[in-house]
């Protein structure tokens, strides 16, 4: 995958603050780590520029966040300001063993999603999906054993052992995670690129998440810029890439685009499941809307921009495959329980559906120009999502 674009010269500095147990490791213990920190800067210098923001942003694999285990699969992005409210940087922030469980994580269960043969082993019994994903829980759980007894560098030994990982497998993980990690990142800095600098503090819970499902969708069109729009249209890059045609990487480059956001999905189930000490949940919360409401959202925004950019390429055919990858992978979602039924109907919960109308006020509000066509999309949801619930209430 390529992204061409012209360089930014600037005279900020951006940083990253490693763990100290990391200089211990293996280079495929470090790498999640290292890639992790490139895709945020990667990001952050590049949309923080583009919105005339100090384009000064920092990671940090060490602070503890708020209500955070340091094994919790989580992010946030924060911003250091003067006295006036100017931002002056940023920081994205991880809990200290999170970016070795999203390679685990990508290992595991990514690269079987992602593999066709596997899928169809899936899909003919969804509780094999199960099964992959206990045994990632039981992986990162062993880490989170050894982290407490002994510390990070421990932990990330353990996970790989218990998972049989080593650095033999590296090249066959890198990019399913590099996708993981970039739509986490992605996410973090798009709440510093629409200007939202009073997270979680005079925002209120319905702003709160709406804000949350705006950068949702800005890291959705900075996806699909570096993975489709940015496609290269030459012979290097396809024999690269081992495919005959400009439409096949088009194609190709589209499936693991829709998949990664679906892989996202499973994460936020198990995330979910951490938050409540319970099985996997797709619930929402105070400060963020159901993952199912912001997955289907996300979806509908990237496959809209590949159909009505690349009708020319793709062939009609080609689309409905790429419809019916998707369909099919939802529905063996479904049907291993990694989507729970209650929390179908907990995306359509009233509540969530006036988010959707406040991200589409805010939008305009906060002049996000990504997104401009979306908010009539986004208020003709709200009014759907009413009348499908005035309908059912009845």
């Amino acid at each position: 995958m390529s992204s061409r674009r012209e360089p930014i010269e600037t005279g900020l500095t951006s940083s990253v603050v490693y763990p100290s147990g990391l200089f211990s490791l293996e280079k495929d213990e470090v790498y999640p780590y290292e890639r992790f920190a490139y895709n945020v800067l990667d990001a952050g210098v590049y949309g923080l520029h583009l919105r005339g923001l100090p384009e000064s942003i920092s990671v940090d694999f060490t602070r503890v966040l708020p209500g955070c285990s340091p094994w919790s699969i989580n992010a946030s992005v924060s911003v250091n300001q003067d006295s006036d409210g100017r931002p002056l940087s940023f920081t994205l922030s991880t809990p200290e063993f999170a970016p070795a469980i999203f390679y685990m994580f990508a290992a595991i269960i990514i690269s079987d999603f992602f593999d066709d043969d596997s899928f169809v082993a899936f899909k003919d019994d969804p509780r094999k999906l199960g099964e992959r994903i206990q045994h990632f829980i039981d992986g990162a759980s062993a880490g989170v054993r050894a982290y407490r007894d002994k510390g990070l560098a421990h932990a990330i030994r353990a996970g790989y052992e218990h998972l049989d990982l080593s650095i033999l497998d590296l090249q066959n993980y890198a990019d399913g995670f590099d996708l993981l990690t970039k739509q986490i990142a992605y996410h973090e800095v798009a709440h510093a690129y629409i200007r939202q600098f009073m997270r979680d503090q005079d925002t209120s819970s319905t702003q709160g998440r709406a804000f949350e499902l705006i950068a949702d969708l800005v890291a959705t069109e900075w996806l699909y810029n570096v993975m489709v729009r940015n496609t290269p249209d030459t012979e290097e890059y396809r024999e690269f890439r081992g495919l005959d045609t400009y439409a096949d990487t088009i194609l190709t480059n589209s499936l693991m685009s829709i998949r990664s956001q679906q892989a996202g999905l499973i994460l936020s189930a198990i995330s979910g499941a951490q938050r409540t000490k319970g099985p996997l949940s797709l619930t929402g919360s105070k400060s963020h809307p159901p993952a199912l409401q912001r997955y289907q959202l996300q979806h509908i925004h990237l496959y809209t921009l590949i159909a009505s950019n690349f009708s020319d390429v793709l062939p009609e055919e080609n689309l409905a495959l790429v419809g019916q990858d998707w369909s099919e992978r939802m529905d063996m979602l479904v049907r291993s329980g990694v989507i729970p039924l209650h929390d179908l109907e907990d995306s359509l919960d009233l509540l969530h559906c006036d988010t959707i109308e406040t991200a589409a006020d805010l939008i305009e509000e906060h002049n996000v120009p990504e997104l401009r066509r979306t908010v009539e999309y986004l208020r003709a949801t709200r009014e759907n999502l009413a009348r499908v619930l005035q309908k059912r209430n009845r």
